[in-house]
C-alpha cells in the first residue's frame, strides 16, 4: 500500500501489517464467498487484531490511530469481496457519534466492546423514509428513564450479524423543532432488547455474503442512558456521522479500485491474441490508464478528507464530493475491468465481476449520488464564499470601449432616481444580459435597503426598471428597461463595433 507522506509512523506499521493480513485471509474470504456465508472466522480475527478499535481512544482498548488508520484498514480489507463493507458498516455503527456526541460513561461502556470487535449496524433508511432523512416516522417517547421506540427500519447492512445498532429516532412533533433539526435523536439498540426483531433480509445485487434487512422495532424499551448526545441531538449526529460514513466508506470505493487495476494487469499479461498478451494492445492500455487515473484521485481525495476529519474539521462538500466521484469512477472502472479480460471477465471465476455489482450499489448507499451533487453545491459555494468574493467591477473602458474588471472604489452619496438609472444604463453597456444585483448598487452607493427599495419600486412604477425579487419578496436584482434605456441615452451611446467590421456594413 502506497503511504502518503502525512502519515504517522503508526499509520505506516498499520498499512504493513494489514496488508500481510489481507493476504493471508484471501482464500478463507473467497471460500466464504462461493459459498455465501456470512465471514464470521474472518471477523472474529480482525476483532483479535483490534482492526475495529483503530480509532478508538487507547484508554479504552483501541489504537487511537484516527480515521486515517481505519480507512488504512478498510481499503485493505476492501480489496477481499464484502469483507471490507463488513468491517467499515459496524465503524459506522455508533463509533463517531459516541467520538463527538457521547458521554464519558457512554464511552467507557461501549468503546472497549467495540475495540474487542462487536459488530456494529447504523439504521436510517426506512421504508417511507429514503434521501429525506430527516422525514424519520420512527419515534421514541420517553417513559420514567427510558424510550419506547417503535418503527421499521429498511436496508440495514449487518442486519441479524450485528449486536449493535445505531438507530435514529423522532422525538418530537413541534413544528419548531422540525423547522431548527432538533426533532430527531439517536440511540444504541442492541440484539436482544425485547421487540427489536429481525424482519427480512433483502437479496442485493451485491454485497453478498453481508446480511442487509429490515429491523422491526415494536415498543422496544431503550434505556435513556442509550441515547448519544441530547435529546433531538439526532439530526446533527447523523450528519456528522454521515461526512464520517461517506469518508471511511469510500476506502471501500478506493480498495475495490485498486483490484480493478490489479485483476487485468495480472490476466492480461497471461491473455495471448493476435500474437501478443493483450496488455501490449493500446486500446488496453488506454482503458487501464483512465482506470489508474480513478484509483489516484480517489485515493488522494479520500486520505485528504480523512486527515481532515483527524484534525477535527466537518468536511461537508468534500466528504461528499469523494463518495460521488469514487462511486462513479468505480462503476465506470469495473466495467471496463471486466471489457479488459473479455469473457472470463464476465465469470465468477475471476474476481472482477463482484466489483461491477457492488460498485452499483455504492452510487446508492450513503446517500445517493444525485443527493451528493445537492451537498456539493450548497455546502461547495458555503465553503468557497470569500473565494467566490468579487472585490472588482466591470466598467466601460473608454479608449477600448468595452467592459475590464476595475478595482472598486469609494462609494458616491446621494443615490436618487437619475443616478440610478444611470448607473444601469452604465451596467447595460458592461453586462447587456445580466441584472444588476442590489448588492452592487450598495457596492456603488451609500444607501440603505429602505432608501433603496423606495427608489427601485418607484422607478418600476414608470416603467424604468424591470426587478427580480426573490420568494420573500425582497428585491435581489435591477435591470434598465428598454424605455430607460432610450431616454437616457442616445442609441450610439450604446454602440460598439470591433476594428476590423466594416464601415459599410453598418446602419
Amino acid at each position: 500500500m502506497e503511504k502518503f507522506p502525512w502519515w504517522n509512523e503508526k499509520q505506516i506499521k498499520l498499512s504493513d501489517e494489514i496488508d500481510s493480513f489481507v493476504d493471508e485471509i484471501r482464500p478463507e474470504a473467497e471460500r466464504a464467498w462461493w459459498k455465501r456465508e456470512y465471514p464470521h472466522g474472518i471477523m472474529k480475527k480482525i476483532g483479535e487484531k483490534g482492526y475495529l478499535g483503530v480509532d478508538i481512544p487507547e484508554k479504552y482498548g483501541g489504537m487511537g490511530a484516527g480515521l486515517t488508520a481505519a480507512c488504512i484498514v478498510t481499503e485493505a480489507l476492501s480489496r477481499l469481496p464484502t469483507i471490507g463493507l463488513t468491517y467499515l458498516v459496524s465503524s459506522l455503527g455508533g463509533n463517531h457519534q459516541l467520538h463527538v456526541y457521547g458521554t464519558e460513561e457512554q464511552k467507557a461502556k461501549w468503546f472497549p466492546d467495540i475495540a474487542k470487535g462487536q459488530i456494529g449496524a447504523v439504521c436510517i433508511t426506512e421504508p417511507f423514509v429514503g434521501s429525506d432523512a430527516a422525514a424519520t416516522a420512527t419515534i421514541a417517547v420517553k417513559e420514567g428513564d427510558h424510550y419506547i421506540i417503535s418503527g421499521k427500519k429498511r436496508f440495514a447492512t449487518n442486519a441479524g450479524v450485528a449486536d449493535r445498532y445505531m438507530v435514529y429516532a423522532r422525538t418530537s412533533d413541534d413544528p419548531q423543532d422540525r423547522k431548527r433539526y432538533k426533532h430527531l435523536s439517536a440511540f444504541l439498540v442492541t440484539k436482544g432488547m425485547p421487540g427489536f426483531k429481525l424482519e427480512k433480509i433483502n437479496d442485493l445485487i451485491g454485497f453478498d455474503t453481508t446480511p442487509n434487512g429490515v429491523l422491526s422495532l415494536n415498543n422496544v424499551e431503550v434505556p435513556e442512558a442509550n441515547m448519544v448526545g441530547n435529546i433531538g441531538d439526532g439530526w446533527m449526529a447523523m450528519m456528522s456521522g454521515l461526512n464520517y460514513e461517506r469518508t471511511i466508506g469510500s476506502c471501500m470505493l478506493v480498495g475495490m479500485l485498486g483490484e480493478a487495476i490489479k485483476q487485468p494487469v495480472w490476466y492480461m499479461n497471461r491473455r495471448v491474441q493476435f500474437g501478443q498478451v493483450t496488455a501490449d494492445l493500446p486500446t488496453n492500455q488506454f482503458k487501464l490508464s483512465d482506470i489508474i487515473t480513478n484509483f489516484k484521485l480517489s485515493r488522494l481525495m479520500l486520505y485528504h478528507v480523512a486527515n481532515l476529519i483527524d484534525m477535527g474539521k466537518e468536511p461537508a462538500s468534500e466528504s461528499a464530493i469523494l463518495k460521488n466521484f469514487a462511486s462513479d469512477a468505480l462503476v465506470k472502472s469495473a466495467t471496463e475491468a471486466i471489457q479488459l479480460m473479455g469473457g472470463d471477465g464476465l465469470t465468477k471465476f475471476y474476481g472482477v465481476e463482484w466489483l461491477l455489482r457492488d460498485a452499483k450499489v455504492h452510487q446508492i448507499t450513503m446517500g445517493t449520488n444525485e443527493i451528493m451533487k445537492m451537498l456539493i453545491y450548497r455546502a461547495g459555494l458555503r465553503d468557497m464564499k470569500d473565494y467566490l468574493e468579487v472585490n472588482y467591477k466591470r466598467v466601460m473602458d473608454e479608449e477600448l470601449g468595452v467592459a475590464i474588471s476595475t478595482p472598486r472604489t469609494g462609494k458616491r452619496t446621494d443615490l436618487d432616481e437619475k443616478k440610478l438609472i444611470e448607473l444601469l444604463c452604465e451596467d447595460y453597456r458592461s453586462n447587456p444580459g445580466l441584472h444588476m444585483a442590489t448588492s452592487d448598487i450598495k457596492d456603488e452607493f451609500d444607501v440603505d435597503d429602505e432608501k433603496l427599495n423606495e427608489i427601485l419600486l418607484s422607478l418600476e412604477e414608470k416603467d424604468l426598471v424591470d426587478l427580480y425579487k426573490d420568494k420573500k419578496g425582497r428585491i435581489k436584482l435591477a435591470k434598465a428597461t428598454y424605455k430607460a434605456l432610450l431616454e437616457e441615452h442616445p442609441a450610439e451611446y450604446y454602440s460598439w463595433f470591433p476594428a476590423w467590421y466594416r464601415e459599410e456594413d453598418k446602419f
